[in-house]
């Protein structure tokens, strides 16, 4: 049995990935020949490769440790041994994943880079990476993509590995799955249709007031909303088209596609209010659970027990999927609008970094190109084992579905987070899903508007003082008003006083220069 992390850790879950056939994947052995005289450059190159290939062959297979964050499957070690064995013949890897719970996962992933717990890769978001960064956690990533992103160079392409270099210092490379959503609101299907709701009513958030509390008089023991403290809260996914954070939401663009490039304070402002007061509203009428503020449970787990009738989030195509699959219920959604913002954050919000502890960067960074280019092990990390896990009811489409006696209940292997995953464009479809979900995510990233900040990323090098304050103030403050926990009209101001106390209007300043550079540099 495989050493798994930290003492602290509630969870562990193993995947990683390769396949055969993709770009940079390797070479696959082969005879040398006899040479002659006439030997060219190439064969003799060639030639080179194999001899090195067979010499790496001959090493114990280095592991790569990649952390993610999610839901323990049952049957992890069987899913990691079927990556592992494309893995190996391949790359002369294995790759120990672990995942980490949703509710402690940062916590637990800073003592890991704190500590000496072996770790090589892992998922983040560039705000947390570049804390990474300045902590002297990360490796700069910037040559290991030069000597070995073959496959990364053609799917995320020049413009998005590159946008990742702070300073000169590559952070991390971007996810490729979905970039653009919009905010909207996921409702159970039984009950919308049980209670007679009239979704076509619902025009903005205000208007899930009336659902809620006819849903609420009939299941009186059920919330109403999914919420808690985290980037999973409604207040923050409703901001998904109400500003642009600039990495972090110390300094934001409100309206960021009205063309106004001025950084202001997020929580000074009418909207943070607004909203903070209607969450209230619908806590003080019981369709928030009591504990929201500390909520630990996935949105997932808690649907699938039955005890959430809605959420808030962002919708995108495919998404509705991996929503009724996680939880076992068909889902009725509304969005607020039909316009997706593309923020500064697009290429940065989901990313991979190395370690600086990795104890081979070279080869965790083959692996994560590896894994980029392949199927195989993108579907083994998202769905598990074909024929155990799930099988084919339209190869042609690629969609599945679970075996015969197989259920979300007793399934061994279901991580179902393929926007996670390196690439999540290559998973397969499930049941009910649109065929076309992939061409439609294209086209919705292509018609999304670009933030007037599109691409920035905010270097907070040298004011590790007053971000480490900011965040212990963030930390105090925000879980308990993003939730609709506590009265913002009492909470807020000073909220907003401990934050200028801790030097928010000094990160502000500095952000609209960083901003001000920026945007005069691409013009």
């Amino acid at each position: 049995m495989k050493r798994k992390v930290i003492a602290v850790m509630l969870a562990a879950l193993t995947v990683c990935g390769a396949v055969t056939g993709c770009a940079g994947g390797g070479t696959t052995e082969g005879e040398a020949g006899t040479k002659t005289e006439d030997t060219t450059m190439e064969d003799a190159q060639e030639e080179k490769q194999e001899d090195a290939k067979k010499e790496d062959t001959e090493e114990e297979p280095y592991t790569v440790t990649m952390v993610l964050t999610g839901t323990q499957q049952r049957d992890e070690e069987r899913i990691e041994e079927k990556i592992n064995a494309i893995l190996e013949p391949e790359l002369n890897m294995k790759l120990d994943l672990i995942v980490l719970p949703w509710g402690s996962s940062i916590q637990q992933l800073q003592l890991m880079l704190s500590g000496d717990e072996k770790i090589d890769c892992f998922y983040t978001d560039s705000q947390h990476a570049l804390q990474y960064m300045n902590n002297g956690q990360i490796a700069d990533m910037t040559e290991l993509i030069d000597k070995y992103g073959t496959n990364l160079k053609e799917i995320i392409g020049e413009y998005g590995l590159k946008s990742l270099s702070v300073g000169g210092f590559t952070i991390g490379i971007p996810v490729h799955f979905q970039e653009a959503s919009v905010p909207g609101v996921f409702m159970r299907k039984d009950l919308v249709e049980k209670y007679n709701i009239d979704v076509s009513k619902i025009k903005e958030p205000a208007d899930l007031g009336e659902v809620f509390a006819a849903v609420k008089a009939g299941e009186p023991n059920m919330d109403m909303l999914f919420s808690n403290g985290s980037t999973n809260g409604p207040l923050y996914r409703l901001g998904f088209t109400a500003y642009d954070p600039l990495g972090s939401s110390m300094g934001v663009l409100m309206d960021p596609t009205s063309g106004d490039t001025t950084v202001t304070n997020l929580y000074e402002s009418d909207w943070y209010m607004d909203t903070a007061k209607m969450l209230y509203d619908w806590y003080k009428a019981g369709y928030i659970n009591k504990d929201a503020a500390t909520e630990s449970e996935s949105w997932s787990s808690l649907f699938k027990a039955g005890q959430v009738f809605s959420m808030i989030t962002g919708d995108h195509p495919g998404i509705l999927t991996e929503f009724e699959v996680s939880t076992g219920y068909e889902f009725e959604v509304v969005d607020f609008t039909d316009v997706a913002i593309k923020k500064s954050n697009y290429y940065s919000d989901i990313i991979y970094a190395i370690a600086q502890n990795s104890e081979d960067p070279d080869k965790t960074m083959q692996c994560l190109d590896y894994m980029y280019g392949s199927a195989d092990i993108m579907n083994l990390l998202n769905w598990g084992e074909e024929g155990v896990d799930y099988v084919y009811i339209d190869e042609e489409k690629d969609i599945i579905d679970y075996p015969e006696g197989v259920t979300l209940d007793n399934v061994g292997y279901s991580f179902n987070l393929a926007w996670e995953l390196p690439n999540g464009r290559l998973t397969h479809l499930w049941k009910g899903s649109d065929p076309d979900v992939n061409k439609k995510t294209e086209e919705m990233n292509e018609k999304g508007i670009n933030s007037t900040a599109f691409g920035f990323i905010f270097d907070s090098t040298g004011m590790d003082t007053q971000i480490a304050a900011l965040d212990n103030v963030y930390n105090q403050y925000a879980p308990s008003i993003g939730s609709g926990t506590v009265d913002p009209e009492e909470y807020v101001p000073k909220f907003v006083e401990a934050l200028k106390t801790a030097g928010v209007d000094t990160v502000i300043e500095e952000k609209q220069k960083q901003l001000d550079a920026y945007l005069e540099q691409n013009k």
